[in-house]
């Protein structure tokens, strides 16, 4: 309902150069190439085309490795290919071989067997065990970050997190992941990093139906929004209030009631104990007050601002010390 629109995915490890191919997981594309197999009962071959176009992979490759790791394994009926392998000339299992980078030098009965040894007639194939304890052991963590993450983070950094906290009850574990991304901005004074973060936990709580939770994460960023206190430089091309907010603040509303709202605000702008001061609480207040009222949206961007962001005196005056109104 109230999804973001990022340009990229947030990289705690590498905030400013994301490695490429970072966003494609091993676990991911193998979990889902499991999943398609035993779930929804695709033939294996299917589901290697479909995960590797999701992935942008080579499907050859992407067998390959499936193969090698022995999450697929192949049934051989010997007799089934003593017969299909007479059908061909010594020539053209010469070349069969050629083809998949093998030797293909010594006599015909070698050829054989170094063709049945790789598996290169297409015997039948069936997912390992291994495939089977992969997929139960990483269901979780898969299920986890698709649902609540896969739009905003890399899962590498998710499953390191994982995989030191998987003992934690699962309602936490998103929560508290992204938590380390809004400490890290709260840290470097990052009002986008901030912004965003608080937003993902928002819906996370949104999607959870904890509205209560909800409400505060909203509150912490319709505050840091009003009062933006780490974009001082730039404060000409600040929107006070964005639209994902004011519609947050709106479900809010009909959810839990307006008074409600209002007081968890006080508590909420108390918790940033700002040192520096654009828009006071109480400024802060009338305007979520008159957001909760449906007063004109636009009309309160611009007032915000004429009298704030765009105020050169008043932003200089604002930011040396609190005001005698901020109560």
């Amino acid at each position: 309902m109230f999804d973001l629109d990022l340009d990229e995915k947030i990289s705690f490890k590498y905030a400013d150069n994301v490695p490429e191919g970072y966003d494609v997981s091993e676990i991911q594309y193998t979990f889902d190439f499991i999943d398609l197999v035993f779930k929804e009962d695709v033939d294996i071959d299917g589901s290697i085309e479909r995960v590797a176009k999701k992935y942008d992979l080579d499907k050859f490759e992407f067998k390959k490795y499936l193969t090698d790791n022995k999450y697929i394994l192949t049934k051989i009926d010997k007799r089934e290919f003593s017969n299909e392998i007479k059908k061909y000339t010594t020539k053209h299992l010469k070349r069969i071989l050629k083809s998949n980078g093998l030797r293909k030098s010594g006599k015909r009965h070698n050829l054989e067997k170094r063709i049945l040894e790789n598996n290169l007639l297409g015997n039948s194939e069936y997912l390992s065990s291994k495939s089977k304890v992969f997929h139960k052991n990483k269901k979780r963590r898969i299920r986890i970050f698709n649902e609540f993450l896969k739009d905003y983070y890399y899962f590498d950094e998710f499953n390191e997190y994982y995989m030191d906290n998987y003992r934690k009850k699962e309602d936490k574990i998103p929560v508290e992941f992204v938590k380390i991304f809004i400490s890290r901005a709260f840290d470097d004074k990052n009002h986008v990093g901030y912004v965003l973060n608080n937003q993902v936990i928002s819906e996370i709580f949104y999607k959870k139906e904890k509205f209560k939770l909800m409400l505060e994460q909203v509150l912490k960023n319709y505050c840091i929004n009003i009062n933006p206190i780490w974009k001082i430089n730039d404060l000409e091309n600040h929107q006070g209030i964005p639209l994902f907010i004011h519609d947050e603040l709106l479900f809010l509303k009909d959810r839990m009631g307006k008074n409600r709202i209002i007081s968890a605000y006080y508590v909420v702008w108390d918790s940033f104990n700002f040192d520096e001061i654009i828009v006071s609480k109480y400024i802060g207040y009338r305007y979520l007050k008159d957001l909760l009222n449906l007063k004109d949206y636009d009309k309160i961007l611009n007032d915000l601002s004429s009298k704030f962001y765009s105020n050169e005196s008043l932003k200089i005056k604002k930011i040396t010390q609190k005001t005698l109104f901020d109560f």
